[in-house]
């Protein structure tokens, strides 16, 4: 396998048998916590609130085995961000069915909440890492978009950083 194609396969991951009930249940019991808690689900598409629930849930998880990090795996309370990196930035992992899918944040969003958003393409269980942007660059004014929905925050896959590009950035 050339270099070039390792690199490519690196960024998907398919959930094994455990990991998908672990999704599974972490997303049942978040939708029924926030649900219960009149939390709004936050989505853009037109999918139910337990697609997207199982869908987050499961992205967080592929994006966790990408980067050698521990997801979090709590019910009690929802998470504010997904996950938090070695160095302690913190990421929020956004997930969407569509090959060329943006990496999309409400209109609203604030950016202190999290360092870094991820974008993972796919559907359970298999996703692929689109890329990164900090979120200074994906929740400013001149990303605002209407996709049909209302305005809301979104970056095209090119505008983001790789996965490469984000390792060498905390590597520094």
């Amino acid at each position: 396998m050339s270099d070039q194609a390792f690199a490519r396969e690196c960024l998907y991951v398919t959930l094994n048998e455990a990991e998908q009930l672990v999704a599974k249940f972490l997303a049942d019991s978040r939708h029924k916590k926030a649900r219960r808690n009149k939390i709004r689900n936050g989505r853009l598409g037109p999918q139910s609130d337990w697609e997207t629930d199982l869908e987050g849930m499961s992205a967080e998880i592929s994006a966790c085995r990408l980067l050698n990090l521990y997801p979090d795996l709590q019910t009690e309370t929802i998470p504010v961000y997904d996950m938090v990196s070695k160095n302690g930035w913190t990421i929020d992992v956004k997930t969407t069915k569509y090959e060329t899918g943006k990496l999309l944040a409400v209109r609203g969003k604030v950016a202190s909440r999290s360092d870094f958003y991820m974008l993972m393409i796919g559907s359970f269980p298999k996703y692929r890492c689109a890329g990164f942007a900090s979120a200074e660059s994906l929740l400013s004014d001149e990303t605002l978009t209407d996709l049909g929905r209302g305005l809301g925050h979104a970056l095209e896959q090119n505008d983001l950083l790789t996965l490469n590009e984000w390792k060498e950035f905390f590597d520094r």
